[in-house]
């Protein structure tokens, strides 16, 4: 068969780049069965393939997915540091466990979070503590192994950005309570090899979905007409020397949501939120009401039919305990819950 010299072009296009790609993806024995040979592969490409384009696309795909690559367009600012605070939120839950909310992993979440930390009245009776990563960004990935250090034991690989192992630093006390870390779609960067690292450190269990996917070291090189190239030029690396790649980081305990509801719950994780469709689609309600205490007394005259009860100062109202809605907020409280009354000892109280 006379050959095309637009195709043998670009097939050898397409090898190269293929090749690239092999070379930029880890590989393992767990990847699936060998690839054919190189010549039975090229022989059915030229008997098959009338327009090369396709082949090019899908070998250039292949390569931008082993880099962590992304195509930005003129005007795309890309991966930038956002605006959010460090620390979104902190109170103490009426369920037991301090909540911390954070909105973006940069230099100055470490010695908010160490202030945090060492609030004796946050922590009082405090049974653990909710380290919500959920829509939290960030690019300092030496300010999220400063926040893991917070809780790890010393000598401990925290994090790794190329430069070797972030070690977590000696303290004049250790940290005993269990953590819970919440994680979503929407972690990306720092705030992934910060949950990464607490885990990694056997410092907090990681409850949630999968993270972004997108915690590395990137560089832009200009292309033509305008566009960029953004790739990965350092992989981050948890303390236990696992890779953080493109699948994102998997949680210890799956919860299944609703992306639409999981801001509202941010905003109040004791509201009911509407259906998906229909005419209250999206609407958030609160469901606590608080109800008059009937007293043994007022029973007893129900019973009696006595009308006319003496007057008398009402009952206050007895405070009704809040219900927390947010699937996977309740999940963590519900395991530093168990955690805590494992942890205590004979003859003690147990916490609120």
């Amino acid at each position: 068969m006379k050959s095309n010299p637009r195709v043998t072009v670009a097939i050898r296009t397409a090898m190269v780049l293929g090749l690239l790609a092999l070379a930029a993806r880890p590989t393992s024995a767990s990847q699936g069965e060998p690839l054919p040979p190189l010549q039975d592969l090229l022989k059915v490409i030229r008997e098959h393939v009338a327009d090369p384009v396709p082949s090019e696309q899908a070998a250039a795909a292949a390569l931008l997915q082993g880099v962590h690559g992304t195509i930005l367009a003129a005007g795309d600012p890309g991966e930038t540091p956002g605006d959010a605070p460090a620390i979104q939120r902190k109170e103490r839950l009426d369920a037991g466990p301090l909540y911390v909310q954070v909105g973006q992993v940069s230099l100055g979440l470490a010695p908010q979070l160490a202030a945090i930390l060492g609030d004796t009245n946050l922590l009082a009776k405090a049974n653990g503590v909710v380290l919500d990563l959920r829509f939290a960004s960030g690019t300092e990935y030496p300010a999220a192994a400063s926040a893991a250090d917070l809780f790890a034991e010393p000598g401990v690989p925290l994090l790794d950005w190329g430069h070797g192992p972030t070690l977590a630093t000696p303290k004049p006390r250790p940290w005993d309570l269990p953590v819970a870390v919440l994680v979503n779609r929407e972690t990306r960067g720092a705030a992934e090899a910060l949950a990464a690292a607490i885990r990694s450190a056997n410092a907090g269990l990681v409850i949630g979905s999968a993270t972004a996917g997108k915690a590395a070291i990137f560089r832009e090189v200009p292309l033509r007409d305008g566009l960029r190239l953004r790739l990965a030029t350092a992989t981050i690396k948890a303390g236990d020397g696992k890779a953080l790649g493109p699948e994102g980081l998997q949680p210890d305990i799956a919860v299944r949501t609703v992306a639409a509801n999981e801001r509202a719950y941010l905003a109040d994780p004791y509201a009911v939120i509407g259906p998906a469709t229909g005419p209250d689609a999206g609407r958030v309600t609160n469901t606590i009401s608080i109800k008059r205490r009937v007293t043994e007394a007022e029973l007893v005259r129900q019973r009696r039919g006595d009308s006319n009860p003496p007057s008398a100062t009402p009952a206050s109202p007895a405070p009704v305990a809040k219900v927390i809605r947010d699937p996977a907020l309740a999940r963590a409280v519900d395991l530093l819950k168990g955690l805590s009354l494992m942890k205590r000892g004979p003859g003690e109280p147990r916490l609120p």
